[in-house]
């Protein structure tokens, strides 16, 4: 009898030890964990909500987003409003209704998505804004370009590079949107619109197929008196050369935003002039990198602004060699 209490005293003695070595390795690899900041991380669900990655610009800002999320090992969940303010609103509220750690939005219109930035306070989540602004400015914070920077840059090239007076047309961003907003605006503050003989200005949406076509229109209509194409961003110039190069026209001077590789190729062969850059993978990778330190609690920028730069004849050779720190200096 006493030798059966003994045996089981030893075995009750021996789940007790295997359990609290057990907890003491568990808690071991806890603490690597968390050294590394691995578990935290881990923890962490993003939103993000692009306008549109029709735009060959912003799908490139939202890959850098979800490329930087797998860097740190935090969930992006990523959305396309395709262009439709409604449904972007629509995928915030699903990103709430999920209970998402922080919310990144390119606002796809500057006073229609606005009621993202409520919806988000509202719900207790921060927000980032990437790329444009927002009529809203009560968000968390802002990581982009200021726009209206780049249509000074845009315009300025023009002026120099353009005999007053030539007639130019203007293809423009959808109508309200930040980029297009602000890159006119950009246009008037150096003078541009006034300088030359603007003999049409439409909306192409940011896409190549509808610069086209509106460029073989414009070709048709105005002839030789065309001389020049200022675009809002570098797919609809791209278009535009398009249109130009199948009508035989090389007379004609066009210029976009962005820097995609396609128009700095065309600023290389003489093709462009001048494709006016801003740093899609700084931006993406910036609002994530920010989200995380407001979730974190850490220390963040609140407004973030990345400088554009023109890229012309002069120094596309530099920034085809060391990218945008060769142009930078």
């Amino acid at each position: 009898m006493k030798r059966k209490v003994l045996v089981m005293l030893l075995a009750t003695a021996m789940v007790a030890t295997m359990a609290v070595g057990c907890g003491q390795k568990a808690d071991s690899s806890d603490a690597a964990a968390g050294s590394e900041g691995g578990s935290e991380s881990s923890d962490i669900t993003i939103g993000f909500s692009s306008k549109t990655n029709s735009d060959t610009f912003v799908k490139a800002i939202a890959d850098a987003a979800e490329a930087e999320g797998k860097e740190l090992g935090v969930k992006v969940v990523m959305a396309d409003a395709e262009g439709d303010v409604n449904k972007q609103i629509s995928d915030v509220e699903t990103m709430i209704a999920q209970q998402v750690d922080a919310i990144i939005v390119i606002p796809q219109d500057v006073e229609g998505s606005a009621p993202v930035v409520s919806m988000a306070k509202e719900a207790e989540i921060p927000i980032i804004i990437c790329n444009g602004d927002i009529a809203d400015d009560s968000y968390d914070a802002f990581v982009g370009c200021t726009d209206q920077e780049s249509g000074e840059i845009l315009g300025t090239w023009f002026n120099e590079n353009l005999e007053e007076g030539s007639g130019v047309c203007i293809i423009e961003g959808p109508m309200g949107q930040s980029g297009q907003v602000g890159r006119y605006a950009g246009f008037g503050e150096v003078g541009t619109l006034d300088k030359f003989n603007v003999l049409s200005k439409q909306t192409a949406n940011w896409k190549r197929d509808e610069a086209m076509a509106l460029t073989e229109d414009w070709l048709t209509t105005y002839g030789d008196e065309l001389k020049g194409i200022i675009c809002e961003n570098d797919d609809m110039a791209l278009g535009a050369l398009s249109a130009c190069k199948a009508a035989g026209r090389t007379d004609v001077v066009i210029g976009g935003v962005d820097g995609l590789d396609d128009a700095v190729q065309g600023v290389k062969d003489g093709t462009i002039g001048v494709s006016v850059l801003q740093d899609s993978k700084g931006q993406g990778k910036g609002a994530v990198d920010v989200a995380v330190q407001i979730i974190k609690g850490e220390e963040y920028e609140k407004d973030t602004r990345i400088p554009f730069r023109a890229i012309t004849k002069d120094n596309v050779d530099a920034y085809l060699e060391g990218g945008v720190e060769a142009i930078s200096k």
